[in-house]
């Protein structure tokens, strides 16, 4: 049973929360052009795989001819960032990234800085 902090939590946002949620959807959005944006300019041999879904974004890294594991092992040795191996999602992520973009735009602009820096070794 939830407390009754909970319940009036969820009361007000469902009953007073659309304007929040639609600014939500427009930054996550916002984010995700960013994302697609800088990989387009900046590390081309990444693409983004768009979806609507989410802001858990896949990055496909087939150029870089590496398996997901080792990729985001060595991006997160090399720069502290942490990405999830798409391999972890099933046999076909095995030249994915995950990549979360639900964050201020400062970090992630230093989040794709760092995955460039850590990708570039595989280039």
């Amino acid at each position: 049973m939830p407390n009754s902090f909970a319940v009036a939590a969820a009361i007000s946002a469902f009953t007073k929360g659309r304007k929040w949620l639609e600014e939500l959807n427009e930054y996550l959005y916002r984010n995700k052009l960013t994302v697609r944006d800088y990989l387009e300019e900046e590390l081309p041999q990444i693409k983004l795989v768009w979806g609507d879904a989410t802001y858990l974004l896949w990055l496909d890294c087939t150029a870089l001819k590496t398996d997901s594991k080792v990729l985001a092992a060595q991006i997160r040795k090399n720069t502290g960032l942490y990405v999830m191996a798409g391999s972890l999602y099933g046999k076909g992520g095995s030249s994915f990234l995950r990549m979360n973009a639900a964050c201020p735009e400062e970090l992630l602009m230093d989040g794709l800085k760092r995955l460039k820096n850590g990708a570039n070794i595989f280039s």
